[in-house]
C-alpha cells in the first residue's frame, strides 16, 4: 500500500445539505430546495476554481459515477440528486456541496489502491452530506456570488503587477473557507460511510487503514499541500480506535477490488511521469527559469498532448519570454484539450492584449468570464471597451472591479475617476 493520505477525512468545502425525501429525525431535518439550489449553482463556479474537470479518460469519470451512485443509493439519503466528478488538479482532497454535489482530485485517485479505498472517500463525503455537518457554512456559501472569485484574482497584487497575475495561473480562491469539521462531525462521518460503504458490498476495513495512513503522514508535516489538507481535517488515534470498533460491529468481509481499480486508473498511473514534469516546470517557473519550464512542459506534452494544463504551463512560460504569438497558439492548445474551462481563454485573452490585438483579447476574456468572473478579466474589459469608445460599458466593468478591493480595485477606481 502507497503511504498517501485517503479522503476518509476529505475535505468539503462546502459539505451540507441532507434528506430531500427522506423523513427527518430529531437531529436530521430534510434540506430545502433552496439549498440543493445553492449547491447545484455553486458545483460549477467550484470546479472552475480547483481546475476544472478531468476530461481526458471519460471511462475513469464513468467509473467513479457507478461507485458512488452505488455508495448513494444505500445512503441514509438515497433520493438526493447526487452528482460525482473528477476535478483536472494533482492536490489530494475531494469535497462536497449541498444536496449531494461531489468531486474528487485527480490526484487523491491517484494515490488510492483499491474501490474499496474509492468507496471510503465517497462514502465519507455523502455522510457529510446527509448528517448536515455544514449546516453552519450555508451563510458563507449564500454570499459568496461572483464577487468571492472577482476578490480572488486581487489579492495580494501591486500595481502594476496586476497583469502578471493571470500569467501566473490565474487562480482564485475557493468560495468560502475550508469546512474544518467538529471532532463529533468527523466520527459522526466516519461511522455513517463505513455503514454506507458496508451496505454497498464494500470491506469497511479499507477506512480504517486509510485512517493509519492519514494519521502517519500528518506527522511532521507543516507547510506542504498535505498538512494544509490535515489542518482542516485532523486525523487521530480517536478515530482510528473508533473507527475499528465500528468495523467490528459490521459484517466481515466485502469488496477490495484492487485489480478492477488498477485497471481502472491505469491512464492515471500512465501519465504520471507527465504530472511530474509539469510539477517541475512549475517549480522552475516560479523560479524564473522560464527557458526551463518551456522545456520541462515540452516533455510532459511529448507524453501526453491531450492534457490542457501541460500547454498552459508552455504557454505561460512563452509569455515570460516575450513570446506572445507563440504562447496564443499554446493558450488554443490548452482551451482545446479543456473545453468548458476558463483558465486558458483568461490567459490567451490577457496575452491577445498585451499583443494588441484587442478584439480576440476581448473575445476570450468574456468566454472566460461567462465561465468564472474574474477581477482581472472585469478590470481588462473595462479597459478594451474604454479603448474602443465606450464609456458607459468601461464604468460598468470598473464599477465591478473596484468592488473586488485590492490594488486592481484601487486601479478601477482611479480609472472611473478619469472617465
Amino acid at each position: 500500500m502507497r503511504h498517501y493520505p485517503s479522503a476518509v477525512l476529505s475535505a468539503g468545502l462546502f459539505t451540507a445539505a441532507m434528506l430531500f425525501s427522506v423523513a427527518a429525525t430529531a437531529a436530521d431535518k430534510p434540506v430545502t430546495r433552496e439549498e440543493i439550489a445553492l449547491g447545484q449553482k455553486q458545483y460549477g463556479p467550484n470546479q472552475q476554481q480547483q481546475g476544472g474537470q478531468y476530461n481526458l479518460d471519460p471511462a475513469l469519470t464513468a467509473y467513479v459515477q457507478r461507485v458512488g451512485m452505488k455508495l448513494a443509493k444505500t445512503s441514509d439519503a438515497p433520493d438526493l440528486p447526487y452528482e460525482f466528478v473528477i476535478i483536472n488538479s494533482s492536490d489530494l482532497n475531494a469535497w462536497a456541496l449541498p444536496g449531494g454535489k461531489i468531486a474528487i482530485n485527480r490526484g487523491l485517485l491517484a494515490a488510492l489502491d483499491s474501490e474499496a479505498q474509492l468507496a471510503a472517500v465517497l462514502a465519507h463525503e455523502i455522510a457529510h452530506v446527509t448528517k448536515r455537518h455544514s449546516a453552519r457554512m450555508q451563510k458563507k456559501a449564500e454570499s459568496a456570488s461572483m464577487l468571492g472569485a472577482l476578490i480572488g484574482l486581487g489579492i495580494g497584487m501591486k500595481a502594476p503587477e496586476y497583469r502578471d497575475l493571470a500569467m501566473q495561473g490565474a487562480s482564485t480562491l475557493a468560495y468560502g473557507a475550508q469546512a474544518n469539521y467538529s471532532r463529533d462531525h468527523e466520527l459522526q462521518a466516519d461511522k455513517a460511510g463505513m455503514k454506507t460503504m458496508s451496505r454497498a458490498g464494500y470491506d469497511p476495513q479499507a477506512a480504517v487503514a486509510l485512517q493509519e495512513i492519514f494519521l502517519r503522514e500528518s506527522q511532521g508535516r507543516k507547510s506542504d499541500v498535505i498538512s494544509g489538507f490535515f489542518a482542516s481535517h485532523p486525523p487521530s488515534q480517536e478515530r482510528i480506535t473508533e473507527n475499528k470498533t465500528t468495523a467490528k460491529s459490521l459484517p466481515a468481509g466485502g469488496a477490495l477490488n484492487d485489480a478492477e481499480y488498477r485497471k481502472a486508473i491505469a491512464q492515471l498511473n500512465k501519465d504520471k511521469p507527465a504530472y511530474q514534469y509539469l510539477k517541475e516546470a512549475s517549480t522552475a517557473y516560479t523560479g524564473k527559469n522560464y527557458a526551463q519550464a518551456i522545456a520541462l512542459s515540452d516533455k510532459a506534452i511529448a507524453l501526453q498532448p491531450k492534457q490542457g494544463l501541460f500547454w498552459e504551463m508552455k504557454g505561460q512560460s512563452l509569455a515570460k519570454q516575450n513570446r506572445g504569438k507563440e504562447a496564443v497558439a499554446a493558450f488554443d492548445r490548452a482551451a482545446a484539450a479543456a473545453p468548458g474551462f476558463f483558465r486558458p481563454l483568461l490567459l490567451r485573452g490577457m496575452t491577445q492584449n498585451t499583443l494588441g490585438q484587442y478584439g480576440p483579447a476581448e473575445s476570450s476574456i468574456l468566454a472566460a468570464q461567462k465561465l468564472l468572473p474574474t477581477q482581472i478579466g472585469t478590470y481588462t474589459l473595462g479597459e478594451l471597451s474604454e479603448r474602443r469608445g465606450d464609456r458607459n460599458a468601461a464604468a460598468g466593468y470598473y464599477q465591478q472591479a473596484a468592488k473586488g478591493g485590492g490594488e486592481i480595485g484601487k486601479a478601477a477606481q482611479e480609472r472611473l475617476r478619469s472617465l
